[in-house]
């Protein structure tokens, strides 16, 4: 894996298999999936497209300034990135959602959607309109693991209903590490 970023935040429960390289990304959510050899944040406009020339040589010995305006990109809860997919810088990634192996993602995906192709669209959604909305808004991806495993994770329903009818929901508690790059003296 190859960190770039100069700060970024990993949800806890996430995982990331190796070959996969974190650009112009600044948060990856909790209970995250990623798949091998993908990259997340991908520069979009590395060389002057309105310029005499793309290449580099007419700003690297610093006469001329081209610096393009970086967006980072960001990554919900419980996404799930399959193998080789790419996820273009300013691109959010909503909760629950499925990006499929070498999708190349140049756009917003909304929480629990499925998207593949080059450029990727959505294939459908992962549950209906209402069960999505009341996903969201329980925030289950804040509660304690133990109380999670104890619920019927196989039925979104049930696993709503469990959750709504609880007035003292247990908060997991993690501490934070943040992974940052510092120069070398």
């Amino acid at each position: 894996m190859r960190v770039e970023p100069p700060s970024l935040s990993i949800g806890a429960h996430s995982y990331i298999r190796s070959g996969t390289k974190l650009s112009v990304i600044s948060e990856i959510g909790r209970f995250c999936s990623i798949g091998s050899d993908c990259t997340l944040g991908q520069e979009k406009h590395t060389h002057p497209t309105d310029w005499v020339s793309t290449h580099p040589f007419q700003y690297e010995a610093g006469e001329l300034a081209y610096s393009p305006e970086l967006s980072w990109a960001t990554v919900g809860h419980d996404v799930w990135i399959g193998h080789g997919a790419t996820v273009l810088e300013g691109v959010n990634v909503g909760t629950g959602a499925i990006i499929a192996t070498r999708a190349l993602v140049t756009r917003d995906v909304p929480p629990y959607a499925i998207v593949g192709g080059n450029p990727a669209k959505i294939i459908k959604y992962r549950h209906s309109a209402e069960t999505i909305q009341r996903l969201l808004k329980s925030e289950w991806w804040n509660l304690d693991l133990t109380y999670l495993r104890s619920l019927p994770l196989n039925d979104p329903e049930e696993f709503l209903d469990a959750i709504e009818n609880n007035s003292s929901l247990p908060q997991a508690k993690y501490s934070k590490l943040k992974i940052a790059k510092r120069r070398a003296y």
